[in-house]
């Protein structure tokens, strides 16, 4: 299992250090940032007062192990930057964290929950598809594929 809490300053340099290199940041923040990925710009991405930032732990140790961020919209949340700790892939964290950020949503009252991702990243689609997410037509460029899920 995973508990998640909001993010601390303190994660940031964990955080950084699971994005080895260009092609792992394009992955977590799109075209958004350029490498090399610092505490510094990944604190000033997250500037917006309705975004907030999470980091999921391991019950059995408390070891960080992912981290997404959610920003609200009304009662339409965008689940961003989901990032598994690149020691702990392959084990199933990234559905687990995943539904925590939805289980998340819901209970600051979401009836809606969105999400971009790059559509090349194969696990991260099955991923979300798992969880019950589904494509939309509302991509904001071709290499990326908009993702919804209905809630209520």
């Amino acid at each position: 299992m995973i508990s998640i809490r909001q993010r601390k300053e303190a994660d940031l340099d964990t955080i950084v250090g699971w994005v080895p290199d260009a092609a792992a940041l394009y992955l977590f923040t799109g075209s958004r940032l350029t490498w090399p990925l610092s505490t510094k710009k990944l604190s000033e991405m997250e500037s917006n007062p309705n975004l907030s930032a999470w980091i999921g732990s391991s019950d059995s140790n408390g070891k960080r192990v992912g981290h997404f961020d959610l920003t609200q919209h009304g009662v339409s949340f965008r689940i961003g930057r989901v990032i598994i700790d690149p020691a702990q892939r392959g084990q199933g964290l990234a559905g687990l964290l995943v539904a925590q950020a939805v289980a998340k949503g819901q209970a600051l009252g979401a009836s809606r929950i969105t999400l971009n991702v790059i559509a090349g990243n194969s696990p991260a689609i099955r991923t979300y598809e798992r969880i019950g997410f589904r494509t939309t037509p509302t991509s904001v460029e071709p290499s990326v594929l908009a993702m919804e899920l209905l809630l209520r």
